[in-house]
């Protein structure tokens, strides 16, 4: 093996990514007029009875009957500028601080303790949409979370509940009776995620080691020399994150299989969040449920960190793209020298059912993304079935194969 000790591969400000970035002081992006209360007025008269048109994407104040499009949430708080220049940690409001709401009430479900928001403007009951238990009102808690913007359905609870049933029918062959038998899609049920989304300023630096095969030669069956060029590497990189979606509910967040399936949500991912409009609690009206943000900046931060890493080492790919026998990285650094943070919702169409596996109860979920119609799930498996399946094959296929073994090894001895 040659080796080659190339030149290092970095930019001037290599002893800058080294050095730890100042921390600069927090700064807030205020949030439009109304915008912490969840209500956004008519503009013709001022009415607060509003309702959303999702079929024309539209505003409608119930009271003059007036139309207008939702204002645009990446517009309002300029989230696509100047991402270059930011410095420190910048928050929205809603993003800073959950306020409590009159009328947005965080309700604690008593079948699975998830905690969901409730317009109580429109409705005074609702089903949890993870184990539709009826919630009660007697079971309100504080800091209901009013985001800065929300992502509106586009998907229609019957395209969802033919994706569902489509993707349920395709698995009932390996699933629990119980499941097949009680699956219903007409009970599935829009939900609005609480996420947010990040604009981060960063700096990265890579250092590891590159190889350039140069020839090879085979010496017998089990061995192999090569004859390769080694490279110690280091890449430096300054890039603009836009718009990087990190979940803010802890349920997400911290997946636990054996109690639910619930990281599909993960997998529904991406969404169109440049459509993000205002919040307006109007949005959730009668048919939609919210789910409490729980989670503060400084507790999701890192999910970040490492999506921003993640993000650096594919946009770094093409620069060692030329050492092709493999590039292994041993350091890895990010400063984050700005981000900017907003509070937003995003729609999900969601079915769940709950199976008992040695006392145990774990709940499966197929889920829709209200957006683009993508469709992830979990089906119960029935594991009898499907081990006597599995054997069923392995048997086939050793009466098959067997015999052509024997064959061989007898004529192999008869030469």
């Amino acid at each position: 093996m040659t080796a080659d000790n190339a030149a290092e591969a970095s930019s001037a400000e290599a002893n800058a990514a080294a050095a730890p970035v100042d921390a600069a002081e927090s700064l807030h992006v205020a949030t439009p007029e109304e915008g912490t209360n969840g209500v956004n007025k008519c503009p013709q008269c001022g009415g607060s009875d509003v309702a959303f048109v999702a079929a024309r994407a539209v505003l409608v104040c119930r009271f003059c009957r007036y139309e207008w499009q939702p204002e645009s949430l990446d517009a309002a708080l300029g989230l696509s500028d100047n991402i270059g220049q930011l410095s420190g940690t910048v928050t929205s409001t809603n993003a800073a601080d959950i306020e409590d709401d009159a009328a947005l009430v965080t309700v604690k479900c008593s079948g699975c303790g998830a905690e969901v928001i409730i317009d109580t403007d429109h409705n005074l009951k609702a089903r949890c949409h993870w184990c539709k238990s009826v919630l009660s009102l007697n079971n309100r808690i504080p800091n209901g979370a009013v985001p800065d913007g929300i992502l509106p359905f586009r998907i229609s609870k019957a395209e969802a509940m033919a994706s569902i049933k489509a993707f349920a029918d395709e698995r009932k062959r390996f699933a629990l009776p119980a499941f097949a038998e009680s699956f219903k899609p007409e009970n599935v049920m829009g939900v609005y995620l609480p996420y947010m989304t990040v604009d981060g300023n960063i700096k990265t630096r890579f250092d590891g080691m590159g190889e350039i095969m140069i020839s090879s030669r085979r010496v017998n069956d089990n061995k192999t020399e090569y004859t390769v060029n080694v490279y110690t590497l280091g890449l430096d990189m300054q890039l603009e994150v836009d718009d990087l979606v990190v979940e803010t509910a802890s349920s997400k967040a911290n997946i636990n299989s054996e109690v639910s399936t619930n990281n599909i949500i993960n997998a529904l991912l991406p969404y169109d969040v440049k459509k993000m409009v205002r919040f307006n609690a109007n949005y959730l009206g009668e048919e939609f449920t919210s789910e409490r943000r729980d989670l503060d900046i400084d507790e999701v931060e890192h999910f970040a960190a490492q999506h921003f890493l993640t993000i650096a080492r594919n946009a770094g790919a093409p620069s060692v793209r030329k050492f092709r026998r493999g590039v292994r990285w041993d350091s890895e650094a990010l400063h984050i020298h700005g981000s900017r943070w907003t509070s937003v919702l995003l729609p999900v169409w969601l079915y769940g059912f709950v199976e008992t596996r040695r006392g145990r109860e774990i709940t499966h979920y197929i889920a829709v993304n209200g957006r683009t119609g993508y469709t992830m799930g979990s089906v119960p498996i029935n594991w009898v079935k499907a081990r006597g399946l599995a054997w069923g094959a392995a048997i086939g296929i050793s009466v098959v194969t067997w015999p052509i073994a024997i064959w061989l090894a007898l004529a192999d001895m008869g030469s």
